[in-house]
């Protein structure tokens, strides 16, 4: 009778491990993995340059914003002043 401990067989031939992978499946593994970090970092990249650029448009934006209101007061204290003089 086998002991508490063994295996059976069939489940020792599933715990085999498989065949070795090839030089070249390891190489292309590594080839694709390097491949999607340098996409990734890329990504992160792009990213921060979004962020970037919404800041910016951003506050150009607001920049805008008042110079439309300075240049409307402007203009109507112009208006106002050319109807004082007449």
């Amino acid at each position: 009778m086998a002991g508490a401990w063994s295996t059976p067989a069939s489940a020792a031939a599933a715990a085999a491990p498989a065949a070795e992978p090839s030089v070249e499946s390891t190489l292309e593994k590594e080839r694709t993995i390097k491949n999607i970090l340098e996409l990734r970092d890329g990504l992160r990249g792009l990213l921060v340059r979004i962020t970037e650029v919404e800041k910016e448009t951003d506050k150009l934006r607001n920049d805008n914003e008042f110079l439309g209101t300075y240049i409307d007061n402007l203009t109507r204290n112009t208006v106002v002043a050319a109807g004082q003089k007449r």
